[in-house]
């Protein structure tokens, strides 16, 4: 029995080592930050450490003043409980009673009533890190919902 607990525990510490694996790798540049903080954590930085530490930005574009813009994109999924109000299905029936031997045939009503899913909803917040010639972060801004505040 000892054998069954040992696997267990292995079992529920490597969903453990997986989910906080899962939320390691899902972290992001600006995740619960105020706007200040990741400002002043990244403007003066090379875009060389930010590639380091968070991979390739989404996007890039130049600004009218020739600095290079780089943009980080994070997509954020929330779920949200949602009341449904179901119609009842009506379904035909084949029944055989054992006792008379003979068929029925007809309709019943299923599934009727409220009911509780899931709602995903999908919000994004983009970060705009503006680039000087020399490659130093001088310029950080958001646009979006989920973004810092």
């Amino acid at each position: 029995m000892k054998y069954v607990t040992r696997k267990s525990d292995f079992i529920y510490q490597t969903a453990f080592l997986i989910i906080l694996l899962i939320f390691t790798a899902t972290g992001s540049v600006y995740a619960g930050q105020t706007i200040d903080e990741v400002r002043s954590k990244w403007i003066g930085v090379s875009i060389n450490k930010l590639i380091e530490k968070h991979g390739y930005p989404d996007q890039s574009f130049t600004a009218p003043n020739g600095n290079t813009v780089y943009v980080v994109i994070k997509n954020v999924k929330k779920l949200y409980p949602v009341p449904v109000f179901r119609q009842p299905e009506r379904k035909e029936v084949d029944m055989y009673n054992t006792k008379t031997g003979a068929y029925s045939y007809g309709t019943a009503t299923t599934g009727g009533g409220w009911t509780v899913e899931q709602q995903m909803q999908k919000s994004e917040c983009a970060g705009y890190f503006e680039v000087d010639k020399d490659k130093i972060i001088v310029e950080v801004k958001f646009k979006g919902e989920e973004c810092p505040k």
